[in-house]
């Protein structure tokens, strides 16, 4: 039988998931300024990260020189992620794209298996292929832009194997987070550089700002604490917990982007849910 403060602990891990990366996606719909907030994110959370990676140093002491590299990996595989996920949203609504990125627990689920890292139970895989099936009904019902699938399935296979590495290493959470906030600056730098070389520049209205300041205290900082959490757990309660993302997108979508679900999607919604409850069970 779960023990009822794991499941408690858990759920909390899983309501703070759902707020802030339920919340990102029709927020970044909304502020449609991915080259900015991706920069503004990274910066942030390496301000939040450096003193903290400086004042836990601990737990980095003894830590090995692979699981330094493997998590730095982690941290430019992540980015990649984010800003796949970023520009993917200039194409298709939020709701869909998390539809289609939250397909990245049943690809851990896979590649783990594949690989040998974890033999997944069959309530885990049942459920998980039920909320997939949800996942499938909801963003084949909608007229999805081709660029904008294509980016979310990139920024869906980029984050599950950011994911399994991430719960390969024996690094402090809280450590593990800062270090891969830090790694992913680069490569929002490079993005930044790349984009502006044609002319634009870099643009911070009220919107942006709002963003950059959910997106690199929340989703980037608060949100991966939690995940990394889960994983230390479990990567297959990880992977089936988090689905509860895109159901929360779907209804934070509503009075922030005002994007209204239709039938077929609250239909797959429904499946998702019952999909967490099976592969959450005991």
């Amino acid at each position: 039988m779960l023990n009822r403060g794991v499941l408690t602990s858990d759920l909390g891990l899983a309501l703070a998931l759902a707020l802030f990366w339920g919340s990102t996606y029709p927020i970044i719909r909304v502020a449609g300024n991915p080259v900015s907030i991706l920069i503004g994110r990274y910066v942030l959370a390496s301000i939040i990260s450096i003193p903290m990676l400086i004042y836990i140093r601990s737990p980095l002491r003894g830590v090995g020189r692979k699981d330094l590299l493997l998590g730095s990996l982690a941290g430019v595989l992540n980015t990649g992620f984010v800003a796949s996920m970023y520009y993917a949203l200039l194409y298709i609504e939020s709701g869909p794209v998390a539809s289609i990125i939250y397909t990245y627990p049943l690809l851990i689920l896979l590649i783990s298996s594949i690989i040998g890292y974890s033999s997944p139970s069959l309530g885990i895989l049942a459920g998980s292929a039920l909320a997939f099936s949800g996942v499938v009904i909801i963003y084949t019902q909608a007229n999805l832009e081709p660029l904008g699938v294509v980016l979310s399935m990139l920024a869906s296979m980029l984050f599950a194997l950011s994911s399994i590495i991430s719960s390969r290493i024996s690094i402090d959470p809280n450590a593990l987070s800062a270090l891969q906030n830090i790694a992913g600056l680069p490569i929002a730098v490079a993005s930044y550089i790349a984009y502006t070389e044609y002319g634009d520049i870099l643009r911070l209205d009220t919107i942006s700002i709002i963003a950059i300041i959910h997106q690199g205290v929340g989703a980037s900082f608060l949100a991966y604490l939690a995940w990394f959490a889960l994983l230390r757990r479990s990567l297959e309660v990880a992977s089936s917990v988090v689905y509860v993302v895109p159901a929360s997108s779907y209804l934070i979508a509503i009075p922030v982007a005002r994007e209204y679900p239709e039938v077929q999607q609250l239909a797959g919604l429904a499946l998702i849910m019952l999909g967490i409850y099976i592969a959450r069970r005991r």
